[in-house]
């Protein structure tokens, strides 16, 4: 989803510009790396924890301190959330 795609943006910019050139985009290939190992056929996700996203029936994953929350439609993994894992309380 478009908003899932701008965090990655925004933090991959952040990581640019408190490291050396080149850091943010190696951040933001990681991050989507990690989203892809999350699209696995045949693999049934439970709900997130956290009670909000878990009644909009989000699964979630995760990637260092950052919440990846998503469904699994049509064989279709969508990221529909990614949070900071400290803004979860």
């Amino acid at each position: 989803m478009p908003q899932a795609s701008r965090v990655i943006d925004a933090v991959a910019d952040f990581v640019e510009s408190k490291n050396t050139k080149g850091s943010g985009g190696r951040f933001a290939l990681k991050f989507k790396a990690a989203i892809q190992k999350l699209a696995l056929s045949d693999v049934q996700y439970s709900l997130c924890n956290h009670h909000v996203l878990a009644s909009l029936k989000y699964s979630c994953g995760h990637f260092n301190d950052w919440v990846i929350a998503f469904k699994i439609v049509n064989d279709e993994l969508i990221v529909y959330e990614i949070i900071h894992g400290s803004l979860l309380f």
